[in-house]
């Protein structure tokens, strides 16, 4: 395990908000308690971004929320728009951004011509391109946590957007046994990638103005060039929700303004998933003023694990 400062160059205007350079620029007080980690696995130098508050130590083991960037975005993008560092700060919790690969490892960064994304199974574009083992990956990137950084190992919590929500249900399914839960927005589960060796509690959410993932499913243009057909965004609710063993009636719906909850189980239930849709939301993480994902998932995991 190598540690070191962030050393990203800007990739074009869809990254230059959130890139960092070795220049003499101050970075935000927040960015200052973030470091780089370097990690070997299957032979390959991976990295992952770890966030620490200030009053957090190794002395004791803290709860970490691994998250996950979708298509296109890097652990500063998810930094900047997830929102999980700042509310880490005020739970003295680790958040850790690992990064995936671009699809042509020889070529630079592009958010449409060479995209970073997880390889999270079959059922999407994102497979069209040399086999990456990220599960693989994230398991040394949890490890690293446990025995390096004073995680706990008993509240190890994933997250992820689009392409890293799809990534975290394949993670679910092949390493779930180290999950206390999982939070995914705006991507799917892929059936494909198999049932979860252990129930992994979820919480699930989508903006029914999605025009990526299209709430309703369908065929949809991709900005990379694809063009896919894609499940709806309860589609994938049900599919895990049977592969935990719930009949699909089982659920209950509550409704308030603007967005709607649909539940499987109570908190504490290790078979409890939740499904929010938030009715104005497009493709983006959900943030400012609106319901925070990382607000609710954290509120689904204290209810669950007993984490105050």
């Amino acid at each position: 395990m190598e540690a070191d400062a962030p050393s990203v160059g800007t990739t074009g205007n869809l990254f230059s908000c959130c890139a960092f350079t070795d220049g003499g620029s101050a970075l935000p007080s927040r960015v200052m308690q973030d470091e780089v980690i370097y990690l070997e696995a299957n032979n390959t130098r991976r990295r992952y971004v770890l966030h620490r508050s200030q009053n957090n130590s190794t002395e004791r083991p803290h709860p970490v929320v691994i998250m996950l960037a979708g298509r296109g975005g890097t652990p500063w993008t998810a930094i900047k728009t997830s929102g999980w560092s700042a509310f880490a700060d005020e739970r003295n919790l680790l958040v850790a951004y690992p990064e995936a690969t671009r699809i042509d490892e020889s070529r630079p960064l592009h958010f449409l011509e060479n995209p970073q994304m997880w390889n999270a199974g079959i059922g999407g574009s994102d497979t069209d391109r040399a086999p990456v083992d990220d599960v693989a990956f994230l398991n040394a990137v949890i490890d690293d946590l446990l025995e390096e950084q004073g995680a706990d190992p008993n509240r190890v919590y994933m997250t992820g957007f689009s392409n890293g929500a799809s990534m975290t249900f394949r993670f679910a399914v092949e390493s779930g046994e180290r999950l206390a839960a999982m939070g995914t927005v705006s991507g799917h589960y892929r059936a494909g990638s198999g049932a979860p060796t252990q129930p992994v509690p979820l919480a699930h959410f989508f903006g029914k103005l999605d025009p990526l993932n299209p709430y309703d499913g369908g065929l949809i243009d991709l900005p990379w060039g694809k063009t896919e057909w894609r499940p709806s965004a309860r589609d994938s609710v049900v599919a895990w929700a049977k592969q935990l063993d719930w009949p699909e009636d089982a659920s209950k719906v509550e409704k308030q303004d603007g967005v709607t909850f649909e539940q499987w189980g109570e908190p504490g239930d290790s078979r409890e998933i939740i499904f929010t849709t938030i009715h104005d939301l497009g493709h983006v993480w959900p943030g400012g003023k609106r319901l925070l994902p990382e607000k609710y998932c954290w509120k689904r995991f204290k209810q669950t694990f007993g984490y105050g």
